[in-house]
């Protein structure tokens, strides 16, 4: 059925390639009538979007991701609906931040150390506004020929265990779910198929997460349909999206190819709501 809400969408605010202006123009042709900017540990993208979409009359849902750590595996929980003027947010999305800034200063030492001749400024300058990360780096490897694409560059220097990778900030699952729901949102575990350890689903419920990520580009049928049953049976939020971040050399994550239909996303606005009321008694204790 035909997508009508792409509800994981990244821009030049974070690791993007098009502007929020761009993403929201593109969704408008892709006919759209909903969309969630959830970049990388940044809500800088939201009000440029949101302006646009008011235009175009697409429905702008204010979102970020907060990549965490939980027993060495890397879980990403998207927030969803938040307030991106929360103080408690801000603080953490500064020091997430500034975080970012020195895990890229130390990358960069650790590729020079091995004989690629890229400097800080290069990231930046693929950067732009945005806070540095690992994509920015394998851009700067790609554009400099040393490698042929960005999943080269993760594959053979970046991802963890790697000869360039630098542990970033170890934000718990736990806290980043207290966050989203501190600044009004609801707490989604971002592609979990990825991971592969359903298990831990129990746990984030138990420290607050509300919503499951069951469509996604990178997930099979038959993991949608797990998710589906998981979401169903612990009655969690069900959200879905492409993870666009634009065209790259390797990248296949086509804005609105994943996300929900029309009656899903109905669901999703109902059971959002219920779920949002649910954060003053969660902050309350």
């Amino acid at each position: 059925m035909k997508v009508v809400a792409d509800m994981h969408v990244h821009t030049t605010a974070s690791d993007g390639m098009l502007s929020p202006k761009e993403v929201v123009k593109l969704a408008a042709k892709k006919g759209l009538t909903a969309l969630a900017i959830t970049d990388h540990d940044t809500v800088d993208g939201i009000q440029e979007a949101q302006a646009v979409g008011h235009k175009m009359g697409i429905e702008i849902w204010p979102g970020v991701e907060l990549s965490t750590e939980y027993h060495d595996k890397e879980i990403h929980l998207l927030g969803l609906g938040i307030e991106p003027s929360s103080n408690s947010l801000y603080t953490l999305l500064n020091m997430l931040r500034e975080s970012r800034f020195e895990r890229m200063k130390k990358i960069v030492t650790n590729l020079r150390g091995m004989g690629y001749k890229i400097c800080m400024e290069e990231v930046l300058q693929q950067a732009g506004n945005a806070a540095p990360g690992r994509p920015h780096v394998a851009r700067v490897l790609v554009k400099k020929g040393y490698m042929a694409s960005v999943s080269e560059a993760f594959a053979t220097l970046l991802e963890r265990g790697l000869p360039a990778y630098v542990e970033r900030y170890k934000l718990s699952p736990k806290a980043a779910i207290a966050a989203i729901r501190a600044a009004g949102g609801v707490a989604c575990w971002a592609h979990p198929g990825l991971v592969k350890e359903d298990f831990l689903l129990t746990t984030f419920i138990e420290n607050g997460l509300q919503g499951l990520e069951v469509f996604h580009s990178d997930h099979s049928y038959s993991e949608e349909k797990k998710y589906l049953h998981l979401a169903q049976q612990y009655k969690l939020l069900i959200s879905g999206g492409s993870d666009f971040h634009g065209k790259e050399v390797d990248r296949t994550r086509d804005l609105a190819a994943f996300g929900l239909n029309a009656d899903r996303y109905k669901n999703f606005k109902q059971l959002f709501h219920e779920k949002q009321e649910n954060n003053f008694k969660f902050k309350s204790e």
